[in-house]
Formats: structure tokens, C-alpha cells, sequence
């Protein structure tokens, strides 16, 4: 295909480059921050419901604030549509970003709670 060592080199750079500028940019498109209704399941079975504020920090990281009858905190960090929150449970929640970040559906508790975050 290229007879030059040098254009072969320069392409595989270039498509390099072009691949990393458009994974950080569908990271950037996520919109994972706001006020999100949340409904969940607890590990035994009962249910809660209550908002959670999540907020951008300038190092790329999350704060969250739940409201859910108790108050909790946490930080997440965003990777791809991973969001993994240590809200100082020995387990984090894991939530997988859906719809540009309009839905967070996560687990908790080592897999036994569940929750959905919707905007």
C-alpha cells in the first residue's frame, strides 16, 4: 500500500491520534451531572426512592449526594460508560451511563442492591 516507510508511519500516527481525539470526545458528551430522581432496591428486597445531586469536580472526578429518607456521600470517577462511586461501603456502585447520561443503572452492595438514576 505505501512504498515509504515515513507515510505508512505518519498514517498509523494520524489514526492513532484520531482514535484517542474521539474517545475523549464521546467521554466529554457525557452529561452525568445534575439532579437525578433515583429508585432502588436494597439488598433485602425493600425499596427506596429520593433524588441524587451529582456534581462535576475540576479534576474530572463526581461528587454525589443522596437523599433517600438517610443521607449519603460519594465520588465517582467516569470510565467509558463505567461510573464506579466509593461511597465508603466496603462494595462501590457501579453504574453503567446510558442515554448521554439522562439514566444511570447501577449496583451496589456487591451486586445484591440495585438503583436507577433518571434526570
Amino acid at each position: 500500500m505505501f512504498k515509504n516507510p515515513k507515510a505508512r508511519i505518519l498514517t498509523l500516527v494520524t489514526i492513532l491520534v484520531l482514535i484517542v481525539s474521539f474517545s475523549y470526545a464521546h467521554a466529554q458528551g457525557l452529561n452525568v451531572y445534575g439532579m437525578y430522581k433515583v429508585t432502588g432496591t436494597n439488598p433485602d428486597g425493600s425499596r427506596y426512592k429520593g433524588t441524587v445531586n451529582v456534581t462535576l469536580n475540576d479534576d474530572g472526578s463526581y461528587n454525589f449526594e443522596w437523599s433517600v429518607g438517610n443521607t449519603f456521600s460519594g465520588t465517582g470517577s467516569l470510565d467509558g460508560n463505567t461510573l464506579t462511586v466509593d461511597w465508603g461501603d466496603t462494595y462501590p456502585v457501579i453504574y453503567t451511563v446510558k442515554n448521554g447520561g439522562a439514566k444511570l443503572e447501577g449496583t451496589w452492595g456487591n451486586g445484591a442492591g440495585t438503583e436507577i438514576l433518571s434526570k
